[in-house]
């Protein structure tokens, strides 16, 4: 952490504008100091012509639909581009190496990448990498991965900023956020340990409606790329709740998602079962998900 900080530099006056921040909200300032390093990364890469081969997903993705949760992790879909370590290790540095006036200093001579394995399937590439704000010194990961077609198309979403302003990028359509993380639900079980999947959509489940055709759409897409027979979650996770309690709960107090997250993992998943089972199984369509009442119209 800094020491000391003034508003004498761009970095000394965004570090204390960020704990003024964290202060307010109740939040670490480790947690908002990750978040702005992403967003400062996001801001090189939408300025970069890597851009339009580059689609925003994951956590650093949920700030454009209304929420957001700790990560370090920048997680990108490539559409044609050559994925492999050395393509993606180059094409990272130069992003990181372009000029952006917020205080933060990438060291691209520090990244390192290696190849993802995903259940021993190849699925992409993480490049881990330093930066300074001032006297803080940061880490984080830029995950840049091959997976499903995107349904609805990808399109241009505004993440907002921390400080003010905003970073536009091509990112995935929100049914293809649920889309993704219902199915790998599916797909993995009882025995799923990605407790931010689940986090993810009962914290998006209250931030925007939803249209349950597109939904539908969504999760046929990706299971059939997939493999996957859909059904509802609630038969799917029979005894999950119990089964990753003791885990769950700690997940929740490492990433400091006390306050915004139930305690109990089978509270969570009944607020996304409601929202991902009816459809699931096929009686979402002509709906709409109203994120005022957590519930289908």
């Amino acid at each position: 952490m800094m020491a000391n900080p003034n508003r004498d530099t761009t970095a000394g006056a965004a570090f204390i504008d960020l704990r003024a921040l964290a202060k307010t909200q109740g939040r670490n300032v480790a947690e908002l100091l990750d978040l702005y390093l992403l967003e400062g990364f996001l801001g090189r890469l939408a300025g970069s012509e890597h851009s339009p081969h580059l689609v925003l997903k994951g956590g650093a993705l949920l700030a454009a639909y209304g929420t957001r949760r700790p990560t370090r992790d920048v997680d990108l879909l490539a559409t044609d581009l050559h994925v492999d370590t050395d393509t993606v290790l180059a094409l990272v540095r130069d992003i990181a190496a372009l000029p952006r006036d917020d205080g933060l200093e990438f060291d691209p001579a520090s990244a390192a990448a290696h190849v993802i394995r995903d259940e021993d399937d190849y699925s992409g590439v993480r490049v881990s990498m330093t930066a300074t704000l001032g006297r803080a010194r940061l880490t984080f990961h830029v995950d840049v991965n091959v997976g499903d077609p995107v349904w609805p198309t990808p399109s241009p979403v505004a993440i907002p900023g921390l400080l003010g302003g905003h970073v536009e990028l091509i990112g995935y359509p929100l049914p293809a956020v649920y889309a993704e993380k219902i199915v790998t639900a599916l797909q993995r079980g009882t025995a799923n340990t990605r407790w931010r999947d689940f986090a993810d959509v009962h914290l998006l489940r209250a931030q925007q409606d939803l249209d349950g055709t597109d939904l539908t759409t969504a999760l046929a897409n990706v299971a059939e790329y997939r493999g996957v027979t859909l059904r509802p979650l609630s038969d799917a996770l029979t005894g999950y709740a119990q089964l990753g309690q003791t885990r769950y709960r700690a997940w929740v107090q490492r990433r400091d998602l006390t306050d915004r997250l139930p305690a109990q993992f089978a509270d969570l998943l009944d607020g996304v079962q409601q929202l991902a089972d009816p459809a699931l199984a096929g009686h979402a369509g002509g709906h709409t998900w109203d994120h005022i009442t957590l519930a289908w119209t």
